[in-house]
């Protein structure tokens, strides 16, 4: 039986209230999957996804980077909300980095199998994690952006990296493509790209219906998206 429960945790400045996600049948310890937001905030669109990795026999947590109760209702709110994230990206870090320690002590965690997954700005979200060096299994972004967060990261990326793009997607373009894959070979990261052709951004949103702006739904490319995570969830879990 999949159980969704709400998860709150803070730091010295506030309070943040995700959504933890687990089959309470299964017994004992299992693998861990923070899934990062969109622009919008933490949303039933993550829980979702959450409930989904539940049924796969993980420990998912929905994670909320903006806060408690700042969620967007608009466009200009989310840009307001995620522009505030990207204009610091320490602290956008330090958020993600909270989330997962405070995850890692739920009781069904196996804490030393943790991975995260990431949405648009979720995806930059999971890219971070993973350029920090910290070490978890691996991260998967969807449709994310690419820019690097002009930190002081050095030596080798320990995650293991899956990012599903569309080749379309506008606010990637290939040329952020080449760049990404340049910056991870020169950290020795092990790294997979999988692009779709002739899809855009949002592709995994089944309510995103804006092809004159790059944004459209595309069931073959999130089904085959998903079905690559699965994949990379085995092999990175692996005793």
């Amino acid at each position: 039986m999949i159980k969704t429960e709400k998860y709150a945790y803070s730091d010295d400045q506030q309070f943040y209230e995700g959504v933890v996600a687990f089959d309470s049948a299964l017994v004992g310890k299992r693998p861990v999957v923070l899934v990062a937001h969109t622009w919008v905030g933490q949303s039933q669109f993550e829980t979702n996804k959450a409930k989904k990795l539940a049924q796969m026999g993980y420990l998912a947590l929905a994670i909320d980077v903006y806060g408690k109760d700042r969620r967007a209702n608009n466009v200009s709110e989310a840009e307001a909300l995620m522009n505030e994230m990207l204009a610091d990206r320490q602290e956008l870090l330090n958020r993600l980095l909270l989330a997962m320690n405070n995850i890692k002590k739920h009781e069904l965690a196996d804490s030393a199998k943790v991975a995260a997954i990431g949405f648009c700005f979720g995806g930059k979200c999971a890219l971070d994690l993973a350029r920090s060096g910290i070490n978890i299994k691996g991260v998967v972004s969807f449709h994310g952006i690419f820019d690097p967060p002009g930190l002081d990261h050095e030596g080798e990326i320990k995650a293991k990296i899956l990012v599903l793009h569309g080749w379309a997607d506008p606010l990637a373009l290939p040329k952020d493509i080449n760049m990404l894959a340049e910056e991870l070979t020169e950290r020795n990261a092990i790294w997979e790209m999988d692009i779709f052709g002739h899809t855009g951004h949002a592709f995994t949103n089944p309510n995103a219906n804006s092809p004159e702006n790059g944004m459209n739904y595309n069931p073959l490319a999130d089904g085959r998206g998903w079905q690559r995570m699965l994949n990379f969830f085995e092999e990175i879990f692996e005793d």
